[in-house]
This record gives structure tokens, sequence and C-alpha cells, in this order.
């Protein structure tokens, strides 16, 4: 189905049933729509680096890793949209390999 989650979400962790609740409304539509023109910008900057192909292939995974890094602040829709559950939206507007380099990057912690 999608990542997409909302309402209250439930995680449990350890013996003793503690239980942390995030009451998280998900991604809007409109959050979506940002991530991806944002992710769409940023695929074309690195197209233009030749850090990745016409294509959309990734020609240069480092350069594409350090653009990421040292571009954070960049792709705050992208990072919102992402931690928000939207990945596979995000994911299934823009299908190429370096789409999915540069969200698995910002889901990470």
């Amino acid at each position: 189905m999608g990542d997409t989650v909302h309402g209250s979400q439930y995680k449990q962790t350890g013996s003793r049933s503690e239980m942390t609740v995030n009451n998280s409304s998900g991604a809007s539509t409109a959050d979506v729509n940002a991530a991806i023109a944002e992710l769409r910008a940023f695929i074309e900057h690195l197209t233009r680096t030749g850090a990745v192909g016409p294509q959309g292939q990734v020609n240069d995974p480092a350069a594409v890793v350090a653009e990421v890094e040292s571009n954070r602040s960049r792709l705050s829709a992208l990072g919102k949209a992402v931690l928000g559950g939207a990945k596979d939206a995000v994911l299934a507007a823009v299908k190429d390999g370096v789409g999915l380099l540069i969200v698995a990057l910002l889901g990470r912690a």
C-alpha cells in the first residue's frame, strides 16, 4: 500500500510494555508536491554537475552523497515528506536511481 500513516501511531518496546504515542497527521498533498519539486530541481542540479546522467543514472555515487550531505537545508521539504511517511509517494513521481538514493540518504537518522 503506502507509507502514510494518519492518526495515532503506537510503538511498543521492551518487556515492560512501554508505549510511545505519536499523533501524526502524515504528509499533506502540498507537502508531497513540494517534496517532488524539490527533488526534481536537485536532480537537475546533479545532472548539470555530471554526478547524474541524463537518464537519471548515478555516474558518481560519492559526489551525490556529498551533495546531499552538504545541501540538507536545500532539501527541507523533501526530508519532511520522507520522515512524514510519504516516501513511496515521492518515489512514485520520480522513478530513477538517483531519486531512490537521495530519499534513502535523507531518511537516515
